[in-house]
């Protein structure tokens, strides 16, 4: 009779191609929070973008949240950033483009 695999094996040696390939998926190191104003006067929406400590993770970040306002026909406008040596974690607004543009954005 031939020996199977024991489950926990198989599941262990999936988790372990899946890591391997953590890197291969575009923008796999952005996190993304999305939250509204509680204020009847502001409606606007906010994300909260965690990002990798660089330009380039600076730059997906700002292309991830353009893309996440343009839905809306709002522009991404920065507010907000903190890093760490590793990351770095940037609040941006979606405003109307005339309101980017009386804010000097």
């Amino acid at each position: 009779m031939p020996l199977r695999p024991s489950t926990a094996a198989c599941a262990a040696l999936f988790a372990l191609a899946l890591t391997g390939c953590a890197g291969l998926v575009p923008d796999s190191d952005i996190d993304v929070i999305s939250y509204q104003s509680g204020e009847r006067w502001l409606n606007a929406s906010f994300y909260l973008v965690e990002h990798p400590f660089s330009d380039d993770g600076s730059r997906r970040a700002k292309a991830r949240a353009d893309q996440l306002c343009s839905g809306s026909q709002r522009i991404a406008v920065q507010s907000e950033r903190s890093c760490s040596l590793e990351k770095c974690t940037t609040q941006y607004v979606c405003l109307k483009p005339e309101d980017a543009k009386a804010a000097g954005r």
